[in-house]
Parts: structure tokens; sequence; C-alpha cells
């Protein structure tokens, strides 16, 4: 039996890792997995933030 896996979206806070701010993102959730949906970029310093690290999902539990 195989299971669905859910994937949800949310507003969240990632750390840019170029100009080492914390920004706003989409995070997606994957299963247990929190991460940044790709192509987005950062709005200080214009980087890449697919490789960025999730800080905070902000969604109420």
């Amino acid at each position: 039996m195989v299971k669905a896996i859910t994937r949800q979206r949310f507003k969240g806070q990632v750390h840019c890792p170029i100009c080492t701010h914390t920004v706003d993102a989409d995070v997606e959730q994957v299963g247990k997995t929190v991460r940044v949906v790709p192509g987005q970029k950062c709005g200080r310093c214009s980087a890449t933030l697919d490789v960025a690290a999730v800080l905070q999902v902000l969604e109420a539990a």
C-alpha cells in the first residue's frame, strides 16, 4: 500500500545564505519536511533562496 504524500504551502521566515538576513518566503511542507518553494529570490539582495534554511513557519498550529 502506497501512502499519499501531503503538500501544504505557508508563508514563512527563511535565512538568506548570501546577505545573512531573515526574509519572507513561501515554504512548502512535504510529509514532515519543510522546505523553501524553489524559484524564489531574496527581497534584499536578489539571491536565490533555493538553499535557504527555514527559520519559522507563520501558520497557527
